[in-house]
């Protein structure tokens, strides 16, 4: 390792030699984050099957109904009690793990550091939360481990830490385009949620990553189809302009969904965290309850689903989902009441479930769950609107698919990833138009009751702020004129230097504005030097201000956008900057304080 790190600089040469100039020496390496978090996928995805087939596999209820029942209330506690002891005595960590904040997290303060061990780890308690029968999905833990690989693979290489959010956008992109076999959705979704920023330098390698370890996934497998199998009848549907006002209520109705998860979840977590548990307990308490409440639907429903032997809201419920988008499912149920509380059931538990399981500590994603109770919940409004006679030649089914876009757009407010990720996750475009209608309403309806994601929850709590916007793209907005400047303190380039320790005590200046008899801008003298020149007090008496003058610092205009100051703030590493009318004037200075006090605030009212 240490001779190719150290060798890497002629490899870079080489690739610039043949036209990978700049920072196209990322792409090559986006293919090699791409295959191996396309690997890792594949293992991680073998992982959590063989956990669900040791647990309930197990079952067979019409041999041994009792035992089986029992099974169903304690499994889930076994594997709670596993992930428990796992993160607390394994990772020394007593607070739960959120798979996309804390990568987030990590990129916002850590410079994106990610031990594989936290990689190793996360597939392990994943698949033991999930396996095991707790509702949570696969899409958190894949984005950890590939943004994992992507760190490990950006520190294996040294590269500069400017690239590392790139690189580990290549990683989290990789795996989600592997696990859902969703290239694009992949990419959209990092861009939208985890980067915020659409700029061509970062899509291009994110996209490489995720076509290689879509084409990786593919081969291992030997397959290629969608996630859910969407039947034929489903993709000869066309929308008619009748069904509209039926897909508007479902669009609200999603976001009520989504409002009602962003308000329960962390709550629940809060809950949890007041439970007098030690807290590697608490996830074997939470899958103790999960199970009670498993066992009570199991008795007042049965088991409806064919060939699923957990119930319906258990896992990371793909099965439950698939027979939702079939339209055989509703027109076997005889008594359109009884399907309709079945539904409505099932999306209840499973948001009962999901805050026990995660809330508790458990390992896992929000997408599926919430992918689930989009499905449940665009299905009872199906069965709503063909009761009323809004159906049209739709069916129920294509309802449950557009809900499923709907209750992800509102929980994650990301519209875009939202409905190309359920595009692509059942290869069915016909229901693209009504999934892109259903996402907006739902987005803004989950936006009134809650401003922030569920992840931007998260990393509020943590003292992080994701914004609406990406970063860039707000001070690109932004000019100097918005940010209040503080006034110069000028002198001119031959008084002593004694001068300016008499102005920083009637002043309390830092930096010097200098200008000629004219008032014209020449240059400034920055603190840092003044306070260098102060340690020779007797050497302060023999300076002039042009001695300690700096002349090559950039000076700014009005009209200048935030992103260019921000970027020769970071280029002089200064405090402050002069900022000069048209006639190079000095209108006053622009400070970094005032200028990120300024993008806070227009953050905050941004949402």
């Amino acid at each position: 390792m240490g001779m190719f790190t150290k060798r890497w600089p002629a490899w870079k040469r080489r690739l610039t030699a043949v036209g990978l100039s700049g920072e196209w020496y990322l792409i090559p390496v986006a293919a090699v984050i791409g295959v191996l978090a396309g690997l890792a996928a594949v293992g991680f995805d073998w992982l959590v099957e063989l956990c669900r087939e040791a647990s309930f596999g197990l079952l067979e209820w019409s041999a041994r109904p009792v035992l089986d029942g029992v099974l169903v209330l304690v499994l889930p506690a076994l594997g709670g009690l596993l992930v428990g002891a796992i993160q607390v005595y394994m990772l020394k960590r007593e607070t739960r793990d959120h798979g996309v904040p804390n990568v987030i997290e990590s990129l916002a303060r850590r410079n994106g550091e990610l031990p594989l061990k936290a990689g190793a780890t996360k597939a392990v308690t994943a698949s033991l939360t999930i396996g095991s029968g707790g509702s949570a999905g696969v899409e958190g833990p894949i984005i950890t481990i590939g943004s994992v690989v992507a760190a490990n693979v950006t520190k294996l290489l040294r590269l500069p830490r400017q690239h590392t959010g790139t690189l580990v956008g290549c990683g989290a992109a990789a795996g989600t385009a592997a696990i859902f076999n969703a290239p694009i959705a992949g990419v959209i979704f990092v861009l939208e949620v985890l980067l915020r920023d659409f700029s061509v330098r970062t899509f291009m390698p994110i996209v490489l990553a995720s076509v290689m370890a879509t084409a990786v996934t593919q081969g291992v497998l030997g397959e290629n189809r969608a996630v859910f199998n969407v039947p034929e009848a489903m993709t000869e549907y066309q929308v008619q302009l009748t069904e509209l006002p039926a897909y508007a209520v479902l669009g609200v109705a999603a976001g009520l969904v989504g409002g009602v998860f962003l308000f329960a979840l962390p709550w629940a977590e809060r809950r949890w965290d007041a439970v007098p548990v030690r807290p590697w307990l608490k996830p074997g308490v939470g899958g103790l309850a999960l199970g009670v409440t498993g066992v009570g639907f199991l008795w007042v429903f049965g088991q409806p689903i064919p060939e699923y032997e957990a119930p319906a809201f258990f896992g990371n419920g793909y099965h439950v989902i698939e027979a939702a988008l079939n339209p055989t499912s509703y027109a076997a149920l005889d008594d359109a009441s009884i399907g309709v509380a079945f539904i409505a059931a099932a999306l209840a538990f499973k948001l009962v479930g999901t805050c026990l399981t995660l809330g508790s500590g458990g390992s896992g994603g929000i997408i599926a769950p919430s992918l689930f109770m989009g499905a449940m919940m665009g299905g009872v409004v199906g069965i709503g609107a063909q009761h009323v006679g809004w159906l049209g030649i739709a069916t129920p089914a294509t309802y449950a698919l557009a809900g499923m876009a709907g209750v992800i757009a509102a929980t994650l407010h990301c519209p875009l990833a939202a409905f190309l990720l359920v595009f692509e996750l059942t290869a069915d475009y016909k229901v693209i138009l009504p999934m892109m209608l259903v996402a907006i309403l739902a987005t803004s309806t989950a936006q009134l009751i809650n401003r922030d994601s569920m992840y931007a929850v998260w990393l509020r709590a943590k003292g992080i702020r994701m914004g609406r916007y990406s970063d860039l793209t707000l001070l690109r907005r932004m000019t100097t004129r918005e940010v209040p400047l503080t006034p110069a303190v000028i002198v001119q380039p031959d008084d002593p230097a004694t001068r300016l320790i008499e102005l920083a005590e009637d002043f309390a200046a830092v930096d010097y504005v200098v200008c000629d008899e004219n008032e014209a801008y020449i240059g400034m003298v920055v603190g840092e030097d003044v306070r260098r020149t102060l340690v020779h007090h007797h050497a302060a008496a023999l300076l002039i201000v042009s001695e300690l003058m700096r002349t090559q610092l950039s000076t700014v205009s009005l009209d200048e956008t935030l992103d260019v100051v921000m970027d020769k703030f970071a280029r002089h590493e200064v405090s402050s900057l002069p900022v000069l009318d048209a006639g190079k004037r000095v209108k006053g200075v622009i400070t970094r304080p005032r200028l990120m006090r300024q993008y806070q605030q227009a953050l905050e009212r941004r949402g």
